[in-house]
């Protein structure tokens, strides 16, 4: 943030000005300021600015609200899972790089579209593994510490002939 200053240069002349770098005369004024000049000066931030932000941040009371006003649906998400993993995943093949990418490419789009449902206080938290398939068998699970009331996850698979995925997507209610 930076702090602005104006002087008031009271009884300058036009006419004196000339030979300064700055044209004090030019500019539209009105009538009644002709015959002053104001010369503007920025201040850059300092560290008694930033202390002053420091201790001076706004601070919000508790709302002690145990419930969400909108609880995580799963059923809402899963689809979501299935199209974007289906969309993203349907001509790829395992190249353990590109999957890579193309994971993180899933999880940023998963996690954009989720909130955009406005699940509120809800921390969101989303996984999806790639991996190759060659014949073999695969579980995957997870444990978590958490309320079983307000807390939840959704999750979706797809496989073509040369990759499996799989996604969750972790809802943990933030009080």
């Amino acid at each position: 943030m930076n702090r602005r200053a104006t002087l008031h240069a009271g009884n300058i002349h036009p006419a004196a000005a000339k030979g300064s770098l700055f044209d004090l005369s030019g500019g539209r004024r009105p009538h009644h300021e002709q015959g002053r000049s104001y010369i503007s000066l920025g201040v850059a931030p300092s560290d008694e600015m930033e202390e002053y932000h420091a201790k001076h941040q706004v601070e919000y009371e508790n709302t002690y609200r145990m419930e969400p006003r909108n609880r995580f649906v799963a059923e809402r998400v899963e689809p979501i899972l299935k199209e974007i993993l289906e969309k993203h995943l349907e001509k790829a093949v395992y190249e353990p790089i590109q999957c890579s990418q193309l994971a993180k490419t899933v999880v940023a789009e998963i996690k954009q579209q989720v909130k955009e449902l406005n699940f509120e206080r809800y921390k969101i938290v989303c996984l999806v593994d790639i991996g190759e398939k060659r014949s073999q068998d695969f579980h995957m699970g997870s444990r978590c510490l958490w309320d079983s009331q307000r807390d939840t996850f959704a999750t979706a698979s797809y496989e073509n002939t040369s990759i499996f995925a799989t996604a969750i997507v972790f809802a943990v209610y933030f009080e």
